[in-house]
């Protein structure tokens, strides 16, 4: 097989990006061009899309971005202050090429691309947050990165009698109490996408943590994905709304991405009626499949298995550079 080359896209090719994006199983709405320069301008970083090539044919592409940080040179895919759970490299029409092909691809591709990235920008650290659908991390390992399993859980939802009987006792239970005493979902607009950030932002200072994602960035991402590939839902009672949920949709997927805020209310559980409510919009209009993102602590995990999905793996990998090897604590923070 010919050896493969490493070339940068330009930016303004991004119908060919977002074409690789939508032709490779790993791609996800975050991989869209347009989110990726969201991100490059809320971000102070720069946006590289770097492809891999055998001959003429693309085979392999993943979108980095740069920053520099005191005397560290960062390389990150996703960077880490933007909601984004997972980005990493694509492969596109993956699952039509034979095992031994694949292999080969992200093999060459990975130990080519680090070579790219030590020669042109000497990078301190490395970090990928990889998409699923992208079981083999052999080739990040071998080039001697740390990898470490996360997981997301997914269900397919075409028969909703399934999923509902599915669900665990007491969940069935929550939803149809919090039914009862007359709560409703209902979709929204910009006022409960607000609504929503403003949430999270509240949860995050009754933490004493820091949420440090920019009200403008949430903004442009809202107007230039929704309707068609934003949702948001609310839960309300008298009108009053209680919790919220953003949905992305991307192919035959929709993701509950940010929201689901506990509303505190002893003995009723708003947010248990509000995914049950976005499951059956998802079955009424034609998806196959629903991922809730995030399944990686323990008291979390516990209320998202309740809903009997299964487990879906990615990963996140970083490798730490030259000299500063030493001082890889430090590096983890950026």
């Amino acid at each position: 097989m010919s050896k493969i080359s490493i070339k940068e896209i330009n930016h303004d090719d991004f119908t060919l990006w977002d074409g690789i994006v939508h032709r490779s199983p790993q791609g996800t709405i975050f991989h869209t061009f347009k989110w990726l320069k969201i991100i490059e301008k809320h971000t102070s970083s720069q946006l590289y899309l770097i492809a891999g090539y055998t001959g003429n044919e693309l085979i392999a592409a993943i979108p980095f971005f740069y920053r520099k940080r005191g005397f560290f040179n960062i390389i990150s895919s996703p960077m880490g202050t933007t909601l984004i759970p997972h980005l990493g490299p694509v492969f596109p029409d993956y699952f039509m090429h034979k095992q031994y092909k694949r292999e080969f691809y992200f093999r060459e591709f990975q130990k080519e691309l680090d070579e790219f990235l030590i020669q042109n920008f000497k990078p301190d650290s490395i970090s990928i947050i990889t998409s699923p659908n992208l079981l083999d991390v052999r080739p990040l390992i071998w080039n001697d990165y740390q990898v470490i399993p996360k997981y997301n859980y997914i269900r397919d939802i075409t028969n909703l009698d399934t999923v509902w009987n599915g669900f665990k006792k007491e969940l069935r239970k929550n939803i149809e109490k919090v039914e009862h005493e007359g709560y409703v979902v209902e979709q929204a607009g910009l006022e409960g996408y607000k609504f929503i950030a403003e949430s999270i932002s509240h949860r995050f200072d009754e933490q004493e943590m820091e949420f440090s994602v920019s009200n403008e960035y949430l903004l442009e991402i809202f107007n230039a994905y929704y309707p068609d590939n934003l949702q948001i839902f609310v839960v309300k009672i008298d009108e009053k709304s209680i919790s919220g949920i953003v949905v992305t949709r991307f192919r035959d997927t929709f993701s509950l991405w940010i929201g689901a805020t506990q509303a505190g209310l002893k003995g009723i559980y708003p947010v248990d009626f509000l995914q049950w409510k976005i499951i059956e919009w998802g079955n009424m209009n034609g998806y196959q499949k629903c991922e809730i993102l995030g399944a990686n602590v323990p008291s979390i995990s516990y209320f998202k298995s309740r809903y009997n999905f299964d487990l879906e793996i990615y990963f996140s990998v970083k490798k730490i550079l030259g000299i500063y090897r030493n001082l890889n604590p430090m590096l983890s923070h950026f």
